[in-house]
Parts: C-alpha cells; structure tokens; sequence
C-alpha cells in the first residue's frame, strides 16, 4: 500500500513539474514574443511619459522665464517714468522762471502753477508709455514744496503702473535741483523800471535799483547806480563762510556769483512770486555797487533780501583795490559777520 501512495505522489509531482515548465516555455518563449511586446509596450509608456514631464518642465522654465523677462522689463519702464519726474521738474521751472524775466510778470503761485505744468507733462508721457510699450502708467502730482536744502526743490508724485498681472503703485519723492536756473527776483522788484539786461550769467541794473531805491525812500540810491548781481543761481563753495574774509576769497565768490544759504532770504518758489523775503530757508546773493575811488559811503546792506524787504543800512567794506578804485559791498554788521569781513 505504502509502495503505491510513493509511486503515485511521485507521478503527481511529476506531471505538475512537466506543466509548470510548460507553463513557463509557453510564456516566455512563446513564438508570438508576448513578453517582449509586453516589456516594449511598458518602455515606449515609460518614454512618453518621461518626454511629457520634460515638455512640461521645458513650457514651465519658458514660461518662467517670460515671465521674468516681462517683470524685469516692466520695472525698468517703470524706473525710467520715474527718473522722467525731476527732469521734467527741472524744464517746467527753468521755462516758467524765463517766462516771468521776460514777462516782469510773478507768478500768482509757482508751487501750484509748477503742479500743473508737470501733471500735463506726466499725462502726455504715459501716453507714451501706452502706445510704445503697452503699460497702462498713471500718476498723480500731489505736491511741490521746500526741503530742508534751499538749492533743491521737493516734488511728490503717486505713480501707479499696469501690464497683464503685473501691477506698480508707489509715491515717488523727486529732489529737483535750483542750481543753474535763473534769479528771477530782480527783474520782478524792478518791474517799475525795467532797465536792468542780462548777459546769460550776470544782471546789470544800470539804473533801474536806484530808481527803485529812491521810489522807496532809501538811503543813498546813487550808490547803486550800474550796480551788478550773478543771474545764475550757484552754490557758494566757501564754507563755513566765515572763510570769505581770508585772502581773496570775497572777490572770488562775487566774481563768480555765487549764492548762499539765508534764513532770511528768498527760497526759490518765493523769489518766482517776487517775494523779496519769506518765511521758508531760503537764499541771499550780493548786489555789487559800482566801483569807487574813496570808502565811506554808505546805503542799504548788498545782501539782496536786504535791498528788497528788510531795508537797514550797511557801511562799504573793501573787497578789491586795484589802479586806485575799489570794489565794494555795502554791508551792515551782521552780515560782516557771517563772512568773516568785520
């Protein structure tokens, strides 16, 4: 009995060896080759699938890329608008300080009419901006005012810029420099008399600041007949001031023209309205009398806030002698002073 159940476990185990290697034939090494079209079906999957990631990874950077190109080109039109500001500030006040020399004509309020004139300006350049680089740019001009630093005028600007997503909105502050434009001060307080000309960098008044001395009950008009002022608005290198009473330094600075701080001069925007003093920190420049043989004369102080608000005398101080006539200030104390002359 024993024998038979071995004989046929062993024939069981047989059979089913010779099945499974069958099997095993039948699937792998089948004629048709179901494996390797399986295996290259799975590859060619693998293949698309990995060009799919990598086409997309590619449309990503690109876009990316764009992306920033069009971000980066924004920026600097934006950057460029802005940069626009003060030099636009600038013109506007160079034109209109021209417009009232010529004119004798003060402005009735330079901040505001200063506003306007940029806001057209600034609405005229963006669009610009439209038409040539498709960027909505707007802005507003909220204010022009004095800073703390009278050879600059304070321009504040809202900016707001658009393309696609992208968006801008910021208040631009512009810092616009006075130096190189003209005075225009002394061509509105001799509006009267207008005899005074200008060369492109100093006024001659001939006779036009004694006619207003005398018109005004001031002391000794004659002496400044012809007298001279700078047209050029510069800052003053020489400082402290005090330094003006050493050597030369004086002439220099009248030869030159140069302009100094004053809490009690004009400031830029002032001088525009014909205003001879103001409140604001402001600026002062000499009025030179003509030249003279003897010292001693005396008349209103040559600061020129002094000639045209505060009225109070000065004494004639020398500041060049040469071929026996002198080059005056007439100063008062105060401003003998503050430059190192008395």
């Amino acid at each position: 009995m024993k024998i038979i159940e071995i004989n046929s476990f062993y024939i069981f185990n047989n059979i089913e060896n010779n099945d499974y290697k069958d099997y095993k034939r039948s699937v792998f090494f089948h004629d048709e080759g179901n494996v390797f079209t399986g295996l290259a079906t799975l590859f060619v999957f693998l293949f698309i699938l990995i060009a799919i990631l990598l086409l997309n990874f590619t449309i990503s950077t690109n876009n990316i890329n764009t992306d920033s190109a069009v971000s980066n080109n924004f920026n600097y039109i934006i950057e460029d608008y802005n940069r626009n500001i003060p030099i636009l500030s600038k013109e506007i006040i160079g034109n209109l300080s021209n417009e009232v020399i010529k004119s004798h004509v003060p402005c009735y309020n330079a901040e505001n009419m200063i506003k306007d004139r940029l806001q057209n300006s600034l609405d005229d350049s963006s669009e610009k901006y439209i038409k040539n680089n498709n960027i909505i740019i707007e802005s507003e001009v909220l204010s022009v005012y004095n800073g703390a630093d009278p050879y600059h005028i304070n321009v504040k600007t809202l900016v707001t810029g658009k393309k696609g997503k992208i968006e801008y909105n910021h208040v631009v502050e512009s810092v616009v420099s006075i130096e190189g434009e003209k005075d225009p001060l002394p061509f509105l307080m001799c509006k009267d008399h207008p005899t005074l000309v200008e060369n492109g960098t100093k006024i001659s008044y001939n006779d036009a600041l004694s006619y207003y001395l005398t018109k005004n009950g001031l002391l000794n008009p004659d002496v400044y007949k012809n007298a001279t002022a700078p047209l050029i608005i510069r800052k003053c290198p020489y400082d402290p001031y005090e330094h003006h009473g050493e050597g030369l330094c004086m002439k220099n600075c009248v030869d030159n023209g140069y302009f100094h701080e004053s809490a009690d001069g004009s400031c830029y925007l002032c001088r525009l309205e014909g205003k001879g003093g103001c409140p604001h920190y402001g600026l002062e420049t000499f009025i030179s009398p003509h030249k003279v043989a003897n010292l001693g004369d005396t008349s209103i102080s040559g600061s020129d806030h002094v000639i045209y608000q505060d009225h109070y005398p000065g004494e004639a101080i020398e500041v060049y002698w040469e071929n026996g006539l002198y080059e005056i200030l007439i100063l008062d104390d105060s401003h003998g002073a503050k430059y190192g002359l008395t």
